[in-house]
């Protein structure tokens, strides 16, 4: 058995790339070698911010041999037939098989083809990959052939020896490169162990975890030594960790001027532009210091990096520092002026228009949320005002933020201030959401407005493609609706969005029927997949429910509902109820296309012969009034344990009494009975729509 190694060395890959293209080297050479017949006991890939790395072990030295079998004419074709065959194959009939196949005999040639060598094979399944790699972004300088940075080297190396291949003008060979900075130039490798061993004496941890352990380790010792706590951040981690070839951790510290300023205002720059670790001291306030990760190691022990990056951080902070006290000068309010000027979307106007209808619907939403008219139209007015400002000017990611922090300072209410920094929350699927009702209602408001609009004028998502985001404003709406302290009748509050734009819109949205029926679909799609991404509801679960709720519009009672029926349906009680209502609804269903007739659930007591019959008519009866009340007061699963006590009398009737009584008129009132069993149990949910 066998080792191949092959790696493909680039310019810088962007860090957030790296993950997935380590997952999809390992996908495409498991697919490429499999198509190849080409086994193998292990395969693994690792990734820096310069290298892709494939090992598979367990080779064979070549494929394994191949049978083909062909089928071809009758032994008593034409002469000319079977002469085309033998061409075809390369056999004789002598070396043919003869087989019946019905009532004839076929010839059957088996070809057996030998294996090629692998290290034949291997070249062609190197480039395969190269070619079918996908990135989110890529880069063409030579030919039709792309990557995502210019390609600097192929090692590709079986048996110690190397594999030639060429891509893009680049050829492979059994050498490679260290870090950029550190290593003393190319070396050859025979195999995987002397790769790693060659790459670390080169400076480089090939390894994406190893590097992480790393980092984290360091930091964690340095901060420990200078007697702070490091801000545990994951996701900078992550894209340090993509960023270096060989860590080095360092602390920088921060100009004394600068520690005045809100944390947020020193912690984004930082974080977002410099990739730098915050610190805290004991009590949990921000430190005058932070911690970063190089890429190399100095003479003077990074020293003069150190400083450099203090330098950069200062001049940020200064920007930073101005834009903040310019910011003050100004009365919140006055900036949404400015929002005249800047366009929601040049078909639904500006996002001074938007603010708006925010106003409107949070005129509608306070006496559901429980906040005062004038609070809500407070927060919808000052929600988009910091958009306008220069700090979020320079710093997006501070919207919001930054008009809370504004807020604030000039004395406005404290439910207003967290509303509008609150009104973005959640962010992404799962993240917290705000927990009063003023910062919630304003977040439903908002995303509400947006997808009314987006739909309004045709612009919704599509495949991959979703540029406004609306799959994410959907699925964080629905968390914010099942999450709030209030009810809210969702199809009621669109239709309001729906008249905002009526007035000053650009463009004419599409009619309101036509709008909001796409919104809704959309709705129960991603209402769909986020009962089954978060509470583990199958698909079929809800569409049982979302068939019998059309004009249900509060999103909690139709959660609640799949919910109970999740737990029904794992009952001994519920799987013979459902199997009961199948039964039910098939025989119906058949005996209304030979009747060609609708039965009505109205059967007449006086026609019941059995006492089966007569048992199960009257537990409905009884059932009836109380299902409707606790259906009403959403007390579902109690009405669907109250429905599991029909279990008995349904299975008895299928049991002991036959439908199709040779009476017609029996026959008709039983069928009828069989429909007061379907409209009693689709009360609940529509039990037709469950798999299995």
């Amino acid at each position: 058995m066998a080792e191949w190694l092959f790696e493909i060395l680039s310019e810088e890959i962007p860090s957030r790339m790296q993950r997935g293209a380590q997952d999809q080297l390992a996908r495409l050479a498991s697919q490429f070698l499999e198509n190849a017949g080409l086994n193998f006991s292990s395969l693994k890939t690792f990734v820096t911010p310069r290298r892709l790395v494939l090992v598979v072990e367990g080779l064979a030295l070549e494929q394994p041999a191949q049978k083909e079998e062909r089928k071809g004419p009758r032994t008593d074709a034409n002469e000319m037939a079977l002469q085309g065959f033998m061409k075809s194959t390369g056999l004789t009939l002598d070396q043919c098989e003869v087989r019946e196949v019905g009532k004839s005999e076929f010839y059957f040639a088996v070809i057996e083809k030998s294996g090629q060598k692998t290290a034949d094979v291997l070249p062609d399944v190197a480039l395969r990959i190269l070619k079918e790699f996908k990135w989110p972004k890529s880069m063409r300088w030579q030919g039709p052939e792309t990557w995502v940075r210019p390609l600097r080297g192929l090692l590709s190396v079986f048996e110690e020896k190397t594999l030639p291949m060429t891509y893009v003008g680049v050829a492979s060979s059994g050498s490679t490169l260290g870090h950029r900075f550190l290593s003393s130039g190319d070396f050859t490798v025979s195999n995987f162990e002397d790769y790693k061993k060659k790459l670390l004496e080169n400076s480089v941890i090939f390894d994406f975890e190893e590097r992480r352990k790393t980092i984290e380790k360091d930091l964690h010792k340095l901060a420990q030594n200078e007697n702070v706590k490091l801000s545990e951040d994951v996701t900078l981690l992550d894209e340090v960790t993509g960023l270096v070839e060989w860590p080095v951790v360092l602390k920088g510290s921060i100009d004394p001027q600068f520690m005045h300023l809100p944390e947020e205002v020193l912690i984004t720059p930082m974080r977002v532009h410099q990739r730098y670790f915050p610190l805290r001291n004991h009590e949990g306030k921000l430190a005058p210091a932070f911690l970063f990760v190089a890429n190399t190691t100095t003479k003077d022990q990074g020293k003069t990096v150190v400083i450099g990056n203090e330098r950069v951080l200062r001049a940020r902070l200064s920007d930073a520092k101005f834009f903040y006290e310019q910011d003050l000068k100004k009365p919140l309010p006055s900036y949404n002026a400015s929002l005249h000027q800047r366009l929601f979307h040049a078909q639904l106007g500006t996002i001074a228009q938007k603010v708006e209808r925010l106003q409107k619907l949070m005129a509608y939403l306070a006496p559901i949320g429980g906040f005062e008219i004038q609070e809500g139209d407070r927060a919808a007015l000052l929600s988009k005002s910091d958009l306008a400002t220069q700090m979020v000017g320079e710093f997006s990611e501070l919207q919001g933020i930054m008009g809370r922090i504004y807020a604030l300072q000039q004395k406005e209410k404290t439910a207003v201030a967290q509303a509008i920094e609150e009104h973005y929350w959640p962010k992404g699927s799962g993240d917290q959401v705000p927990e009063n009702a003023l910062s919630i209602a304003l977040a439903i408001a908002d995303r509400i407005d947006s997808l009314v609009g987006f739909f309004g004028i045709n612009i919704t998502p599509t495949g991959s493609k979703d540029p406004f985001a609306l799959r994410r404003a959907a699925l964080g709406l629905i968390q914010l609706i099942l999450e709030a302290p209030f009810a809210l009748d969702l199809k009621a509050l669109l239709k309001i969005a729906y008249q905002g734009y009526a007035w000053g819109t650009p463009e004419k949205l599409n009619s309101q029927d036509e709008t909001l029926g796409l919104v809704w679909v959309f709705l129960m799609e991603r209402l769909k997949f986020f009962l089954r991404d978060q509470g583990g509801s199958a698909y079929d679960h809800v569409d049982a429910v979302l068939a019998l709720a059309q004009e249900e519009g509060d999103l909690t009672r139709l959660a609640k509902r799949v919910r109970a029926l999740d737990s029904f349906l794992v009952t001994e009680n519920g799987e013979n109820l459902v199997s009961g209502f199948k039964r039910a609804t098939n025989i119906l269903k058949i005996e209304e296309g030979k009747d060609k007739t609708s039965y009505t659930p109205t059967p007449q007591p006086h026609l019941f012969l059995e006492l089966e019959e007569k048992t199960l008519f009257g537990a409905l009866e009884d059932l009836k009034p109380e299902l409707e009340q606790l259906m009403n007061d959403a007390l579902y699963d109690t009405a669907m344990s109250r429905l599991a006590r029909l279990r008995v009398e349904i299975d008895h009737f299928f049991e002991r009494v036959t439908v199709n009584d040779a009476n017609l008129e029996i026959r008709q009132n039983r069928l009828k009975l069989l429909a007061l069993i379907y409209h009693a149990l689709i009360q609940v949910a529509d039990f037709s729509k469950l798999e299995g």
